[in-house]
């Protein structure tokens, strides 16, 4: 009797139906999702100047390649430590504004939101933004943060046990782990003379550039 009831008030808390819980997505699909639309759409700047270097093709998509994976691998493994059901949702949507903020401000030739800015910098760099054409600013937000983060709070997320959500967390963690050293290894090469001779790459890397400054705050 007390194995069903409490077998009852765990179904109860869950808020899904069986139905509901079977058709409901894997949070490691958002958790993907969310990591390749943050490095490749949030990364607009990026590309931007690397195509703009003086390199053959081949070269090119070789250090675009490994940029947009180690983004890739290092949002996948940031997210895979905060996939926790009340926590994801969150995280990912601050994310979306955040990269959609630094993107518009790099496009167009301003520095990145960094946690110096905040307070002083901040009024100046909005009052900059609202420089900017209307349309272009709003499309940009729309696109990149607006309509991504309506989908991600209408999807409805499986519910996983925290002893099972744990090993999973860790098991992405570590395949993300292995992909960004992977990555590294094998592109180091071509990447190193890169940021020796401009450090100001990693400034571009979203949303890598506003987290990295908060520790300088």
């Amino acid at each position: 009797m007390s194995l069903r009831l409490f077998h009852i008030t765990e179904f109860a808390n869950s808020m899904l139906t069986p139905a509901e819980q079977r058709e409901a997505r894997h949070p490691a699909l958002l958790l993907l999702l969310a990591s390749l639309w943050l490095a490749l759409a949030g990364n607009a700047p990026l590309w931007r100047e690397l195509a703009r270097l003086p390199m053959d093709a081949g070269s090119f998509v070789w250090i675009t390649l490994c940029f947009a994976l180690l983004t890739i691998a290092a949002l996948g493994l940031l997210l895979s430590l905060l996939n926790w059901p009340w926590l994801l949702k969150g995280v990912i949507t601050l994310l979306l504004w955040l990269v959609a903020l630094n993107s518009v401000l790099l496009w167009s030739g301003q520095a990145y939101l960094s946690a110096g800015a905040v307070p002083q910098g901040l009024p100046a760099m909005l009052g900059q933004l609202r420089a900017q054409p209307l349309w272009q600013t709003g499309l940009a937000f729309a696109v990149l943060a607006l309509a991504p983060s309506l989908w991600i709070w209408q999807l409805s997320l499986r519910r996983i046990a925290t002893p099972i959500r744990l090993p999973q967390n860790l098991l992405l963690a570590l395949l993300f782990t292995g992909l960004l050293a992977s990555v590294w290894f094998a592109g180091r090469n071509a990447l190193l003379p890169l940021l020796q001779d401009q450090p100001r790459w990693l400034e571009l890397v979203s949303p890598f550039n506003t987290l990295l400054s908060l520790p300088h705050f």
